[in-house]
């Protein structure tokens, strides 16, 4: 009787979680003014899609990966490619950058999911350094310049736009979607495979799950998700070149988002990447922008390893479940 009383209130504050935050999420423009506030939301956003794609093979599979922005810089230099050179719409190119997503990612896959230890995330910093120095040294994407995206007005289509707000409503309902598919998976068959290799991956092969196929397909959702919004941030950007795209940097901070939020839990990276980069923001206001990110991403890390391992979300829910304990009492008190 206890387990279903606790089983109940998980699934109804399962429920009423997301309605606020979306609810809150919804109206909050009405009262933002500032087209500065609403750039650090949309980047609270973003990051929250790329800790959560990055949570798939990360956090629900235990295969620590630091080549996301790779994937983002995949996603970010194809649409503009074809949008500047061809008048394409970043929608079309969509499929594009998510098939070169899925073909790199497992050619990574092949070459180390079939090895132990470490040798995952090794390959992957050299493949995103390898990346990296293609775009670098390439008259293809302009090298070290960088690429600015064509203003052509209000234009959907294009995702151009005049200030910030449309990219609001455009990475909340990213957002949105990002959350239900991650949902969907963690409760399919691929998903409860995953969690079986995290939990040992020894038992899981002699139970007959083939461990290989399960975290490569994991993998290549995961790069094909993180390609998605690397399309999406980089239209948001206007700006993109390999520092800010496909920089270990970016990588580093796409973990620590759901690393500090909760890795293996829905929630986590939103709470991770609501958390960090606003404080990244204060960080950089008070200490400059040279190297005080680096020292936030040290210090939260310490912190979070030291005193709650487990990251934020599962804090802030076991205290939400209480707030409602303590509610429910007081109403039957009386």
């Amino acid at each position: 009787m206890m387990q279903q009383m606790e089983n109940r209130k998980t699934i109804t504050a399962g429920r009423i979680i997301p309605i606020l935050f979306f609810a809150v999420m919804a109206v909050l423009p009405m009262f933002v003014t500032s087209n500065y506030i609403t750039n650090v939301l949309v980047n609270c956003m973003v990051f929250s899609i790329f800790g959560l794609s990055w949570n798939i093979i990360g956090g629900y599979g235990a295969q620590i990966s630091w080549c996301s922005a790779a994937f983002v810089a995949i996603g970010a230099y194809v649409n503009f490619i074809f949008s500047n050179d061809f008048g394409i719409s970043p929608f079309i190119t969509l499929p594009i950058s998510m098939v070169l997503s899925l073909v790199l990612s497992t050619l990574i896959g092949y070459g180390t999911f079939r090895l132990q230890g470490a040798y995952f995330s090794i390959a992957t910093i050299a493949f995103a350094e390898t990346l990296r120095s293609i775009i670098t040294y390439s008259d293809f994407t302009k090298g070290a310049a960088g690429m600015y995206s064509t203003y052509r007005g209000h234009d959907f289509w294009s995702l151009s736009f005049a200030n910030d707000a449309p990219f609001y409503y455009i990475m909340l309902v990213l957002l949105f979607l990002t959350l239900v598919f991650t949902y969907r998976f963690t409760v399919s068959k691929t998903g409860w495979y995953l969690s079986c290799i995290k939990g040992d991956e020894i038992a899981a092969g002699s139970l007959g799950i083939e461990t290989f196929k399960v975290k490569l397909r994991a993998f290549q959702i995961s790069a094909m998700m993180m390609s998605v919004a690397g399309c999406f941030y980089a239209s948001f950007l206007s700006y993109i070149s390999p520092v800010s795209t496909c920089s270990f940097d970016l990588s580093i901070k796409i973990g620590v988002v759901a690393i500090i939020g909760g890795i293996g839990t829905l929630w986590g990276p939103v709470v991770g990447a609501f958390i960090i980069i606003p404080l990244i923001e204060v960080a950089a206001s008070l200490l400059g922008a040279s190297g005080s990110s680096n020292v936030l991403y040290g210090l939260m890390l310490v912190l979070i390893v030291m005193f709650r391992p487990a990251g934020v979300f599962p804090l802030l829910r076991n205290l939400f479940y209480k707030l409602v304990n303590r509610n429910q009492k007081q109403v039957k008190g009386a």
